[in-house]
């Protein structure tokens, strides 16, 4: 029998269980599987992903890779592999080339613990549900029919009109934000940042810091997040979110401002 993956709702029941197999196994005699965590690995919005026995849960449904669409756009993973994942800031993850691999469990590893020079590790904050959610979603996709010849860290300069698509339903759907925390949740800025520390990007903390008594700070900020930029907190690039619209833009930034 086919196992079917659950509904995008219970996904932070999906956390909650991982979570406690993982707080059950630190008390094991048995060491967690090794290579999951390096150095240069950043959890995504400050959440490290427990040590799991990577598994994959049964064979791929349309409904599971249905999900993984949807947790695809609304963790913000378009902004660095572009709306469908054929690559932008980040490289592609349709066009069969893998890096550290592309077998389903090395995808879920890789997604799920991160990996260095940028990619997040996004198992503590999704649970492993959620991460194979995701990589059900890119293996249902088709390869294209041309694959250019080009380095992983070289921008795919067609990729930023398909990343500023529609949202996909999942997140179409979704109640309208009303604070600026939940604003930062919808769009996928706390895969990246968090308020008093660094994760991928500053501190927002830092950031509000670095604009403080400048004239121009509301109007440079959100240039910033909208456009995107390079070379300021360091290599890593600011992804451009021109999916945020402008009214909830300026609540954002207004807010940041304030973080003392």
């Amino acid at each position: 029998m086919k196992h079917r993956f659950v509904a995008l709702p219970l996904l932070a029941l999906f956390a909650t269980a991982n979570g406690q197999q993982s707080g059950n196994n630190q008390g094991s005699a048995e060491a967690p599987p090794p290579g999951i965590r390096y150095e240069a690995h950043v959890p995504a919005g400050g959440q490290v992903p427990p040590a799991i026995e990577i598994k994959k849960p049964g064979e791929f449904t349309s409904d599971g890779a249905k999900a993984g669409e949807g947790l695809f756009a609304a963790m913000n993973c378009d902004g660095c592999h572009g709306g469908g994942a054929p690559g932008w800031v980040g490289p592609s993850l349709i066009d069969g080339r893998w890096r550290y691999g592309g077998a389903d469990e090395e995808v879920f590893s890789s997604i799920y613990f991160g990996r260095p020079k940028g990619m997040p590790a996004y198992g503590g904050m999704m649970g492993s549900d959620g991460v194979w959610m995701i990589v059900a979603y890119l293996k249902s996709q088709s390869p294209p029919t041309v694959v250019p010849t080009t380095s992983y860290e070289t921008i795919n300069q067609a990729a930023p009109a398909a990343a500023a698509a529609a949202p996909a339903p999942a997140a179409a759907e979704a109640a309208a934000p009303t604070s600026p925390e939940q604003m930062l949740t919808k769009y996928g800025c706390i895969a990246c940042h968090a308020v008093d520390h660094k994760v991928i990007g500053p501190a927002l903390k830092d950031v509000a810091a670095k604009y403080e008594g400048k004239a121009d700070a509301k109007a440079h900020l959100t240039e910033k997040i909208r456009n995107g930029g390079a070379g300021v907190w360091g290599e890593i690039p600011m992804t451009p979110n021109p999916q945020v619209p402008d009214e909830e833009l300026h609540t954002i930034v207004k807010w940041v401002l304030t973080l003392k």
